[in-house]
């Protein structure tokens, strides 16, 4: 019997090499390859595979087979996940208003603070942190609706969209970007104004995406993929667990 955690550490090496663009979209993921490299028996390797395609990252290879590729980056796939996005943000906000308005002042110092932390890491140009401090304001807006299956599939939803979201490591103007966006939200959250902070999120996500997509079509590249490679790994951008630890220890 494979102890559980041979496959877990296998998911968690392989997930970020997923993330890092080590291991490319489209590119096929050996379990026998993996096996050597790991140091590992086959079992946990397929295991943690067979985990991966459950999250998306990774695709079946053929019908009825084992084998697997790791998922395409694609326009539509693009589209759906921030479709999806949009319904559990924009529910969750709506959800915290109902539950109180306004929203308590120590929920709305907790986003202001995160807030600072973007725009601190942005104008200090330190990439990796503002990618997690931006993640954590979002993190932190869908918990304030208090809903346990909007939170799971907002946590869910944010696997799948890691890939995607280091896109803006090639256009650095998007940071700033989202700072803005971000204000503005935060200021229609402290004025009480759920109508107002819907529409902000909305338009945040729906410009998001469609700066995805144009990065999609316009930038990515098989050099691209390189270069995204050894940013990410340069700058230790590896996994949720770790950059969460980093930012952690970096802020006392």
């Amino acid at each position: 019997m494979v102890k559980s955690g041979l496959a877990d550490k296998a998911y968690s090496i392989i997930q970020q090499q997923i993330f890092a663009f080590e291991l490319f979209p489209g590119q096929v993921v050996s379990d026998y390859l993996l096996s050597k490299e790991l140091g590992m028996s086959r079992t946990p390797i397929r295991q943690a595979l067979q985990r991966l395609h459950s999250d998306g990252l990774l695709e079946p290879l053929e019908s009825g087979k084992t084998s697997y590729r790791v998922a395409d980056i694609t326009a539509e796939e693009i589209r759906d996940l921030f479709d999806f996005r949009e319904g559990i943000e924009a529910t969750a906000l709506r959800l915290a208003f109902q539950k109180a308005n306004p929203i308590p002042p120590q929920q709305v110092q907790a986003l202001e603070q995160i807030y600072k932390s973007m725009v601190d890491t942005n104008h200090d140009d330190r990439v990796t942190e503002h990618f997690v401090w931006d993640q954590k304001f979002h993190n932190s807006l869908v918990s304030l609706s208090g809903n346990r299956r909007l939170i799971k599939a907002h946590d869910e939803l944010l696997l799948q969209l890691t890939r995607m979201r280091f896109l803006t490591f090639l256009k650095r103007s998007l940071q700033s970007k989202a700072c803005n966006d971000h204000q503005e939200l935060l200021q229609a959250i402290k004025q009480g104004d759920c109508e107002r902070g819907t529409q902000v999120l909305i338009r945040h996500i729906r410009t998001s995406r469609d700066d995805y997509i144009a990065l999609l079509k316009n930038d990515f590249s098989m050099n691209s993929m390189r270069a995204l490679h050894f940013f990410v790994k340069d700058s230790g951008v590896l996994s949720h667990d770790e950059l969460e630890q980093d930012v952690a220890v970096k802020k006392e």
